[in-house]
C-alpha cells in the first residue's frame, strides 16, 4: 500500500496465494502454429451480427511470416465454453519492409544509437467472417507461423467470373455486373427476382454508376464511367472479399485524377462503393459531381429519402414527374432509394462517409447539395459545385489545385415484403453498415522488443523526458 509514487520504507506489501487447475480438455487450436494475435470485436449497433465481414491490418516479423497467405488461420473463441471454431479467412495486400537499421558508429567512431529504432516488418490485411451478439464482445485468434501449413480452401457463396474490368460478382442474394470498358457498376439482379434486372443503358456509356465527374468547357462533360478502358485496373477475389479498383486521369482532362473501388462480400444484399477525385491543377468548371446512380426510367415508380430537415421520410412519384425537375435535399442525406411499387423491387444508397479537403487551397464549393432528376432516365447525384443547374448556368467556378473529394456508399438491392413497412430493410442495413464491428488488436510483447525507447528528433536538444523515472528508459 503506497503513500507516494516512489519506493519508500513505509510501503506495505500484501501477498496472496491461490491454486488453480487448468481444464482437462486441450482447447488449443493446433500446436503446429507457433504464434497468434488476438482480435477483440465489439458490437455497438444493437444488432446480432452473423457472418459479418471484418478487415484488420496486421504486422509480423519476417522470420515468422514466410507465407502468410498459406498459414494464417482465424479461430473464434466461445466466451462461455472457450471452445474454438475456425472461420473463413482471406489474406491479401502483403507488404514487406526488410531493411535493417544501421547500428554502425558515426564517422568519428561514436555510437549513434545502441538499439534498433525499427525492425524489418511484414504487414498484411486479413479479412474474415465474424459472429458477434448484439451489444457484446468476442475474441478471435489469428494463428500464424507454421512453415508446414498447407493452403486451405474455404467455400462461401461469393463468386467472381469474367475478366477485369468487366467482371461478374455474385453471392446467394444478388448478382452484379461491371461495365466491360470502364469497370463501373452496370447491372444488378436480386436473385429472388431474376426476371427484373436493374440497369440504365440510355446515355453515353450506359452504366448505372457514373462518377466522379467534371464539366469544364471547352472539354466535354467527362465521367469516370467514360473510361474506355479504365487507365488502371486491379482486382482481388476470395471467399471473404472481392474487390475491383479503377483509377487514373479523366478522359481529356489530364489535370484531374479519380478512382472508383467496389467491395463485395458473401451473403450480403449490398456492396460498397468508394470514389475519390483529385485536382492537380486549378480548373474552371460548371459542374463537379459525385455519387451519381442512374436507372432506366421505366424500371422505377418512386423515390424515397430520409429528410434530415423534416426528420421524416419523403416519398415522391418519379414515374409521372416532369422531365428535368430537380428534387433537392441535404448533402449529408443518410439514405436514398428508387423502387418499383408494383413489383416491390428497390435499390438504395446508404451514405457511409464523404469528405471535401484541400492541400494548397481549401475547397470552394458553390451551394453543395444532393438531388434527383428525371428524363429518359432517373438518377440521384451529389452536386459539389454545379452552376450548370443554378440560376446562372454559364458561370465558371474554379476547382482549386490540391482539392480532394471522397465518398463511400453501400448500395443495397432489396424487395419490399411488407407494403406497410416499405423502408424497413433500408433502415436495418443502414444500421449495420454505419455501425461496423469495433476492432481491437491485442498482442504480446515479443522478446526482440527493446526495453528502452529511442526517437530521432529533427533538431538536437532536450527530449522533455530528462529526470523522469519511468518503467522504460527513454533516449
Amino acid at each position: 500500500m503506497k503513500k507516494n509514487v516512489k519506493g519508500s520504507s513505509t510501503d506495505e506489501y500484501i501477498s496472496a496465494t491461490r491454486t488453480v487447475k487448468a481444464p482437462d480438455r486441450d482447447l488449443s487450436f493446433d500446436k503446429e502454429w507457433k504464434s497468434y494475435k488476438s482480435i477483440v470485436l465489439s458490437e455497438t449497433g444493437g444488432l446480432d451480427r452473423a457472418g459479418e465481414p471484418v478487415k484488420v491490418l496486421l504486422p509480423f516479423y519476417p522470420d515468422e511470416a514466410k507465407d502468410l497467405k498459406r498459414d494464417i488461420r482465424v479461430v473464434a473463441i466461445d466466451p462461455k465454453t472457450f471452445k474454438h471454431s475456425e472461420v473463413p479467412v482471406q489474406v491479401f495486400d502483403v507488404q514487406q519492409y526488410l531493411k535493417e537499421d544501421d547500428l554502425a558508429p558515426d564517422k568519428n567512431g561514436k555510437p549513434t544509437h545502441e538499439i534498433p529504432i525499427w525492425l524489418p516488418t511484414v504487414t498484411a490485411q486479413v479479412a474474415f467472417l465474424a459472429d458477434v451478439p448484439a451489444k457484446s464482445s468476442k475474441v478471435y485468434l489469428i494463428y500464424y507461423n507454421n512453415e508446414n501449413a498447407l493452403t486451405k480452401i474455404y467455400n462461401t457463396d461469393l463468386k467472381v467470373s469474367g475478366e477485369a474490368p468487366g467482371i461478374q460478382v455474385e453471392n446467394k442474394l444478388m448478382e452484379v455486373t461491371l461495365h466491360p470498358q470502364s469497370g463501373h457498376f452496370d447491372q444488378v439482379t436480386l436473385k429472388t427476382m431474376p426476371d427484373f434486372p436493374l440497369f440504365h443503358r440510355k446515355e453515353t456509356n450506359g452504366a448505372i454508376h457514373w462518377n466522379p465527374e467534371v464539366y469544364a468547357p471547352p472539354q466535354p462533360w467527362t465521367h469516370t464511367s467514360d473510361w474506355k478502358p479504365a487507365p488502371n485496373v486491379k482486382s482481388i477475389s476470395g471467399p471473404v472479399l472481392a474487390t475491383a479498383d479503377f483509377w487514373g486521369g479523366l478522359r481529356d482532362i489530364p489535370q484531374v485524377d479519380a478512382s472508383v473501388r467496389y467491395e463485395f462480400y458473401p451473403n450480403r444484399p449490398y456492396f460498397l462503393s468508394s470514389t475519390s477525385l483529385r485536382f492537380n491543377e486549378t480548373l474552371q468548371s460548371i459542374a463537379l459531381r459525385n455519387a451519381e446512380v442512374v436507372f432506366k426510367r421505366e424500371l422505377m415508380t418512386n423515390a424515397a429519402w430520409y429528410d434530415v430537415i423534416r426528420d421524416s421520410i419523403v416519398v415522391y412519384d418519379v414515374k409521372n414527374m416532369t422531365d428535368l425537375t430537380d428534387l433537392k435535399m441535404e448533402a449529408d442525406i443518410p439514405w436514398i432509394a428508387f423502387y418499383n411499387k408494383e413489383n416491390g423491387l428497390g435499390f438504395a444508397g446508404i451514405q457511409i462517409d464523404y469528405s471535401n479537403a484541400g492541400l494548397e487551397n481549401n475547397p470552394r464549393l458553390l451551394n453543395p447539395y444532393f438531388y434527383i432528376t428525371a428524363g429518359p432516365w432517373v438518377y440521384w447525384a451529389r452536386a459539389l459545385s454545379l452552376s450548370f443547374l443554378a440560376s446562372n448556368m454559364q458561370q465558371m467556378i474554379p476547382v482549386m489545385k490540391g482539392n480532394f473529394f471522397a465518398e463511400k456508399w453501400a448500395y443495397l438491392v432489396y424487395k419490399v415484403d411488407d407494403p406497410s413497412k416499405p423502408f424497413e430493410k433500408i433502415k436495418y442495413w443502414q444500421k449495420i453498415v454505419t455501425n461496423p464491428l469495433r476492432v481491437q488488436l491485442v498482442e504480446e510483447v515479443d522478446d526482440r522488443v527493446s526495453r528502452s525507447v529511442t526517437e530521432l528528433f529533427i533538431e538536437k536538444g532536450k527530449s522533455g523526458w530528462e529526470g523522469r523515472e519511468t518503467g522504460r528508459e527513454h533516449k
